[in-house]
């Protein structure tokens, strides 16, 4: 019975639904401790009552159309149920007719009732209305408690620490959040307005990550690059990659693999994967409210990806030119040219800055994209010469699926 009520709460709604109609039915089997599993996992109560409500009911109708057909012989052999037992419910619901569904939700006699009332031919709409009126107040009655249960919990233990998970970067903290929801404490190493090629760490910093249970890192950003060796020096601490997994591409042809993986959706899938995969693997407890939340940002992620390409995919101009390259992905998720004027922290040669702008003036591009976090030196040549405007992006914003669409909105509009 254990193993089936757990493997039902890994279906959510879905297992909720199957649960109250085994539950309703004649079968032996309990839906509340499905149901308060799921609640425990996050899932919204009022969708819980709906699919437990509607699942207890087609229960029970389905108890009512087995003994409608008559057949005493089925009754007795599939369902286990006696014809003594029979009989002296009949009996009993002599006078109540078809309101005789009312009892339906009570333990052992109800599922008999209901069996009972069909054999009975009772009026099927108001044994229908009987029987979801008694499960409708018994769910709300359960999910009732069990929000109250967790409020009083939630209230006893104000000043519970929550476990702490560090990462490198704003969008690597945004993702973390959408899938450990309140279960973890995410911090942030790289603050806002920073470089992450060139940070370094705070003593603070360092004291915080000795006492976090991960570390969940971009890949392979300069600052990551300088400092893992004398992060990872505490031997408890767990460091996972977001972007394993992920196929490595250059920003230009003599350069190294790109770092920005987050700056695309299909890469922000695999992120998500790994960070999901890496809560589970230190909160095993908690893997299924985990698991509710991370198919609710892959719907988020996939929305987000939809509306770029509403947006991106019959774009006239398709090259734009960018002081860091870090739309590599981007661009080559949506097929676009990605003209970069820095490249791997250095500035271009006098030949190479002419190249570009050349190849930008045969696109007819109209937009330079600039960042914060760096000095975006050479930008003004090329915005005269180009006759270009520059537009400010923060890949490095917390709000990932605003600032994608952002994006898109400023080359949408060359």
């Amino acid at each position: 019975m254990d193993q089936l009520i757990n493997f039902l709460s890994n279906y959510g709604y879905l297992g909720m639904l199957i649960a109250a109609f085994l539950a309703g039915s004649v079968f032996p089997f309990s839906s509340e401790a499905v149901m308060l599993a799921l609640i425990a996992a996050g899932l919204n109560p009022m969708g819980l009552l709906i699919y437990g409500t509607v699942g207890n009911v087609a229960g029970s109708m389905f108890n009512y159309c087995v003994g409608r057909m008559g057949k005493m012989e089925w009754i007795e052999k599939y369902l286990r149920i006696e014809p003594e037992k029979i009989e002296s419910t009949r009996k009993f619901m002599k006078n109540k007719g078809a309101w005789g569904g009312l009892l339906s939700p009570l333990p052992i006699i109800g599922s008999v009732a209901t069996v009972t009332l069909g054999l009975m031919r009772a009026n099927w709409p108001i044994v229908l209305l009987s029987v979801f009126t008694s499960k409708l107040v018994r769910y709300l009655i359960l999910v009732g408690s069990a929000m109250l249960l967790t409020t009083s919990c939630s209230e006893m233990k104000p000043f519970e620490k929550k476990p702490t998970i560090m990462v490198t970067i704003e969008p690597l903290r945004y993702f973390t959040e959408q899938i450990a929801g309140d279960k973890f404490n995410v911090v942030t190493m790289v603050p806002k307005g920073s470089s992450p090629e060139t940070y370094e760490p705070t003593s603070k910093q360092m004291v915080d990550l000795s006492d976090s249970q991960l570390l969940i890192k971009a890949g392979n950003l300069g600052f990551e690059v300088a400092w893992m060796h004398r992060l990872q020096y505490n031997g408890h601490l767990i460091v996972i990659d977001s972007s394993e997994n992920i196929q490595r591409i250059s920003a230009s042809e003599e350069g190294s693999a790109d770092p920005h993986t987050w700056m695309s959706a299909p890469n922000a899938l695999i992120i998500a994967e790994n960070i999901y995969k890496a809560l589970n693997m230190i909160d095993q407890k908690d893997s299924l409210y985990f698991r509710q939340r991370y198919e609710q940002l892959k719907n988020t992620i996939m929305e987000t990806e939809i509306t770029i390409s509403e947006k991106l995919d019959s774009l006239p101009c398709r090259t734009f030119v960018i002081y860091h390259p870090a739309l590599t992905y981007f661009a080559n998720d949506h097929n676009l040219r990605q003209l970069a004027i820095e490249n791997e922290g250095r500035e271009p040669s006098a030949q190479s800055l002419q190249q570009l702008i050349d190849n930008a003036r045969n696109d007819s591009v109209r937009v330079i994209l600039v960042q914060q976090e760096f000095s975006n030196r050479n930008t003004s040549i090329v915005e005269k010469a180009i006759g270009a405007h520059t537009a400010s992006i923060n890949p490095l914003s917390y709000d990932w699926t605003k600032e994608m669409i952002n994006i898109a909105d400023i080359l949408s509009q060359q």
